[in-house]
Formats: structure tokens, sequence, C-alpha cells
């Protein structure tokens, strides 16, 4: 009976805490500010709001679409722009980073 209050009592702090986080994101979107990530190939601009280019993962994204077009893997994508010197955001390139900066390059 305890562990079934206990649980009860995270569940509801989970629900507030949930809440809390909509309402401090819809009132930074009320105030034009901006929510939600920076997609790679951009940085956020000193309004603090508006995007603008980042020329070195620009370059980046050009390399990766010219690997996708050659039928390059992720993986192979990433250990060669390791190898080319192109820096990710993160510690090292990953598949699932090529994946995403490459749908990216698809929409830009």
């Amino acid at each position: 009976m305890l562990r079934s209050v206990v649980s009860a009592f995270a569940a509801f702090e989970r629900a507030l805490r949930a809440q809390r986080t909509r309402a401090a994101l819809a009132v930074k979107k009320s105030r034009g500010e901006r929510v939600g990530s920076v997609p790679f190939g951009s940085r956020l601009a000193p309004d603090g709001v508006s995007l603008e280019a980042e020329q070195r993962e620009v370059a980046a994204l050009a390399r990766i679409q010219a690997l996708r077009a050659e039928g390059l893997a992720f993986r192979a994508i990433a250990r060669a722009l390791e190898s080319e010197g192109h820096a990710p955001r993160g510690r090292a390139w990953h598949p699932e980073t090529i994946r995403r900066a490459a749908a990216v390059a698809a929409v830009a």
C-alpha cells in the first residue's frame, strides 16, 4: 500500500512538472522568444530569436549531402567528416546525428 502511495505522489509530481514546463514555454513564446532547439547549420542571432547561418556547419551539411549522394552510409559519413576535420556540435559524429543533419539539409 505504501508503495502505491509513493508511486501516486511521484506521478503527481511528474504531471506538475510537465504542466510548469508547458506554462513556461507558453510564456516564452508569447514574449516572442525562441522556443526549441537550433537546427544544425544555424545559430541563434544576437537578438535571441532569429537564426543565422553557421558557416562551419553549413560546410559540413554540404559535405553530408555530397557523401550521401555517393551512397555512403551514415556511419561511413561520420568517419569521413571526422577525418576531414569537420567538427560536430558534440564530442563526435554519430550516425543518428548524420541522419538528422541530412534531413535538415534536404529541407534547406
